[in-house]
């Protein structure tokens, strides 16, 4: 009976506002077209693509773009905005002789009640490979996006709520779509010293492959409280289930997450604490014959830091876990003290020179591994700044520490380190200049059981120089090697990878005023691997030289982009003009 009562006053209730409406509206109106802003351009581009391992082609588009935006009644009740793209397309290939075709794109977005604070938008968007130049080196697709989204914020701005939906199909020659739906709320409330914040997300997506679908969700609860600059707090609720099935391989997950973290930080400026805790939980079905794999622990920590003198700090930490997977659950608890010092430098010389230390004390409350473990550390490092000349330094640091972990059940491991580093930097007149390089070594040492070595050598170089008002170039450069040997491997080579950037600009090239020259160098290659697995280098090289002149709304553009990927080779020469018109 009440569910019935309610609905009827509803109707009731409407009613009376239409009645309301109708009759405050003027018998007599008068409709004023709304001005209609629009605008466009026409585009003509021709590409001339040439593969190494592929056929080579060359395509020319023709395109129209229109674009307007207006509204409807008033500015504040509904604006529309749109455009619509009509694309001529010739390609001629290089085997399979010469074709042609219209290609239509555009977008369109609909406002309602757009300043208002429960305003509604409806957007379409249709784009095609071809025209935006993304379909270089794979097979043109079209991307069909259309969605809407609802806000509302209250009066006083402590409530904001957003949902939206958004479907994307992408359409490739010869294949089954691809189409996915991401659909999403958020809603946000600010009160006293709080604020929470929802999050929800749902994705589902439908490959071209008829049996492989997927389906992702996500909720997040999020809550702040700081009631002043001493105290915050941080809490978490999280829930994601994921669903991913192919023919021949199902995966299903599910994980629930709740954490809390407190900072503490008293009138003292010496004293800060912490604490926290986190309950983790994961649920797993993998495999054509489905297995399952639940497990779930629980964290708890807590430390206070002091800081006795500006070098001297003391730490105190409190943890325990409990784990529980595959039918077994695992207790873990640690109380540990750590002490470190670490004075500031002293001269010596004409060099600077520190010394620290670092020692901590830990109890493990454990079944099987429980014990106490102490660490102790005890390193120095030397550093001296050379003035080659003004705004010129070249500085070089050596460092080294050895450290001791000595346990009553587990292995102890004692280990050597070293580093050093040569730093030159540079900063005169129209440019800037910076080059590290550094090497270090660390090892275990003593009959503390098989050698484990790690060895790292790290180069870089950036900078950039202007050669006037119109021009100026910029680079870098990194090259990494390292070394990792323990018992588990197999090969002790070094690894070595390379990239680099190398960019020029010229906005007067050829002194022609309003031509400007672009070039942009990159490179990413893997020099040395220690693995014989992977035989064939991973080489990426991009080279993009362009020039752009511009004359009144006329755009004009030729680039030639040089691009190498696993040995295959990519280059397309592009010319394009372009001419604005519209208001």
């Amino acid at each position: 009976m009440g569910h019935h009562g309610t609905g009827k006053g509803r109707g009731t209730g409407w009613l009376a506002a239409g009645l309301l409406l109708t009759a405050a509206w003027p018998v007599r109106a008068e409709y004023v077209l709304a001005p209609i802003r629009f605008w466009g351009d026409v585009t003509y581009e021709s590409r001339l693509e040439d593969y190494a391992s592929g056929e080579d082609q060359w395509e020319n588009l023709l395109t129209v773009n229109l674009r307007g935006n207006s509204y409807v009644w008033q500015p504040w009740f509904l604006q529309v905005d749109g455009g619509l793209g009509l694309t001529f397309d010739h390609l001629q290939r290089e085997n399979n002789g010469t074709s042609t075709g219209n290609i239509v794109t555009g977008d369109a977005r609909m406002q309602l009640l757009p300043m208002s604070r429960f305003p509604f938008e409806a957007r379409y968007r249709k784009s095609d490979s071809r025209v935006t130049g993304e379909a270089i080196g794979s097979v043109p697709y079209t991307n069909t996006r259309y969605g809407i989204s609802q806000k509302y914020r209250s009066p006083q701005g402590s409530f904001v709520m957003q949902g939206t939906w958004d479907k994307n199909i992408q359409t490739m020659l010869g294949q089954q779509d691809d189409i996915s739906d991401i659909y999403s709320f958020m809603a946000g409330k600010s009160f006293r010293h709080n604020r929470l914040k929802f999050d929800a997300r749902r994705e589902e997506a439908r490959r071209r492959s008829a049996s492989t679908n997927y389906r992702n969700d996500n909720l997040v609860l999020r809550h702040n409280f700081r009631p002043d600059g001493g105290f915050s707090m941080e809490n978490m609720i999280s829930y994601l289930e994921l669903d991913d099935q192919v023919s021949a391989y199902a995966n299903r997950t599910r994980q629930v997450q709740l954490t809390s973290n407190s900072f503490w930080r008293p009138a003292n400026p010496k004293l800060t604490g912490n604490l926290g805790i986190r309950y983790f939980n994961s649920y797993r079905e993998t495999g054509t014959a489905v297995t399952d794999a639940d497990a779930d622990s629980l964290n708890a920590y807590g430390g206070i830091n002091y800081n006795v003198t500006p070098y001297l700090r003391v730490r105190g930490n409190l943890t325990g876990k409990t784990v529980r997977a595959n039918g077994e659950q695992i207790n873990v608890s640690t109380q540990t003290a750590t002490v470190a010092y670490n004075p500031a430098f002293i001269p010596l010389g004409r060099f600077s020179y520190r010394w620290y230390t670092t020692a901590s004390l830990t109890n493990r409350i454990e079944r099987e591994f429980g014990g106490q473990h102490v660490g102790l550390t005890l390193g120095h490092n030397i550093q001296r700044a050379l003035a080659l000349r003004p705004r010129e330094e070249l500085s070089m640091q050596f460092s080294q520490s050895v450290t001791g972990d000595y346990d009553t059940v587990l292995q102890d491991r004692n280990r050597l380190s070293n580093s050093l580093s040569f730093t030159w930097r540079k900063g005169k007149g129209l440019g800037n200049a910076y080059m590290r390089l550094m090497a270090s070594d660390s090892r275990t040492i003593g009959d503390s059981g098989p050698q484990e070595i790690y060895q790292l050598i790290n180069f870089q170089f950036n900078g950039s120089y202007s050669f006037g008002p119109w021009s100026a170039l910029t680079g870098n450069l990194t090259i990494n090697s390292n070394r990792n040997v323990n018992p588990g491997s197999q090969y002790d080579g070094f690894g070595t990878t390379a990239s680099g950037s190398l960019v020029y600009r010229h906005i007067r090239a050829f002194n022609v005023y309003r031509l400007q020259f672009y070039s942009d160098l990159r490179i990413s290659n893997q020099l040395e691997t220690p693995t014989d697995v992977f035989t064939q280098k991973q080489e990426s090289a991009v080279w993009i030289n362009r020039f752009d002149y511009v004359l009144g709304r006329l755009n004009l553009r030729l680039s030639l982009r040089m691009s190498e990927i696993n040995r295959n080779r990519y280059n397309v020469l592009m010319f394009q003009a372009r001419r604005y018109f519209g208001n």
